[in-house]
């Protein structure tokens, strides 16, 4: 078994209420001094065979790698980022196109469109326009109902910040900075936006493995509603940025644009997850210290809305485990798909191209690497 210590597993894209959300700008937008290979082509036509080639050797040369795996295929790469080679590798296709901004000076296209045979696939084009639209059907199925088990879960949010003390929150955030990091001078704060966990085919996946990796000591809030974690987990990454340090901030699938729900500092090995009934992460993780979310809670006043609160709590969990089915649903359509294309692929073609890829990217460490 090869050893993946190095190895920082990640989503740049999840199904969420709102559609699909992408964070590959993080890709495009923040690695200009990188070489950034896009990969073009249709399904089921080599794109994270070459990544999962080019992360399975490079993992022997770097001291670090980031895997960003795909949330309608968790079993497929959507891209890898190679900080010691100063290299990414993304598939720059639907939902998450990649358009270059700088080709050959900063983008290198990798053209898999003409290794295939467009006579073959325009013989099975009505196949083609078949099981996309399918698929589509399928992702509209899934944002619909996870639109609605996050309105329940929001009812729930807003009924336990009402019982919430925030200033107590943001201030055991603060003390636990305090003893874990001093502040810094003249150090530039730098931030990575990545998704930890995302709604797949398999579930709510959580990449956990990621944590141990990056972590030593972790700090584990335990919030049932996500109102006592979103005050503690703004009041850190404010904190964190402001002290100068490199951080990772993971999103909430469910809630993209307004919660975090993990941060992790590399340099200090440390970590803060959110726990939940849906993502129980204490019970997957050794925390070093476990905060519940009854300290910064008025119980008494929050006992007065459990029913309400355990039925939406309920109810959400019938939608996700429906769009998780929807999602199984569409995976099972896009392997057909992937398939019409397989047939009309060169693939000697295609692994040339990949060895071209895979050679220069040799070349950017160290020889006696």
């Amino acid at each position: 078994m090869n050893d993946e210590s190095n190895i920082l597993d990640f989503f740049l894209g999840s199904n969420t209420p709102e559609g699909f959300v992408s964070l590959f700008d993080e890709i495009t937008g923040l690695y200009k001094d990188y070489v950034s290979y896009v990969i073009k082509g249709g399904p089921g036509t080599g794109k994270s065979t070459l990544m999962k080639k080019c992360a399975a050797e490079a993992s022997l040369l770097e001291p670090y790698l980031e895997r960003i795996h795909c949330s309608s295929d968790p079993n497929s790469l959507d891209a890898v980022i190679l900080p010691g080679a100063k290299v990414t590798i993304a598939d720059g296709t639907p939902p998450h196109v990649i358009e270059p901004q700088f080709p050959g000076a900063y983008e290198s296209v990798v053209n898999f469109c003409d290794c295939w045979d467009e006579e073959d696939l325009q013989k099975n084009r009505e196949a083609v326009f078949s099981l996309s639209e399918k698929v589509s059907a399928c992702h509209r199925q899934c944002v619909g109902l996870l639109k609605a088990a996050h309105s329940l879960l929001q009812d729930n949010f807003l009924l336990a910040m009402a019982c919430t003390d925030g200033v107590k929150a943001t201030k055991a955030a603060d003390n636990i900075l305090e003893r874990e990091c001093k502040r810094r001078r003249g150090l530039l704060s730098k931030e990575h936006k990545r998704f930890l966990s995302a709604i797949t085919p398999k579930g709510l996946l959580c990449c956990t493995d990621t944590v141990n990796r990056l972590c030593d000591r972790i700090y584990v809030l335990k919030d049932s509603y996500g109102a006592s974690g979103t005050l503690f987990m703004e009041e850190l990454r404010t904190q964190l940025l402001q002290r100068g340090f490199e951080i990772y901030t993971c999103i909430c699938p469910l809630n993209p644009h307004d919660k975090i729900e993990h941060i992790f500092v590399p340099e200090l090995r440390l970590g803060f997850v959110t726990a939940n009934p849906f993502l129980p992460l204490e019970k997957a993780l050794a925390p070093y210290r476990v905060i519940h979310f009854t300290r910064f809670t008025d119980m008494e006043a929050l006992k007065k809305k459990k029913q309400r609160m355990r039925f939406n709590q309920r109810m959400a969990a019938e939608l996700l485990d429906e769009s998780v089915r929807s999602l199984q649903k569409a995976k099972s359509i896009h392997d057909a798909l992937e398939q019409v294309y397989g047939h009309a692929m060169d693939y000697k073609k295609i692994n040339d191209k990949a060895q071209a890829v895979l050679c220069a990217i040799r070349q950017k460490y160290p020889a006696e690497v």
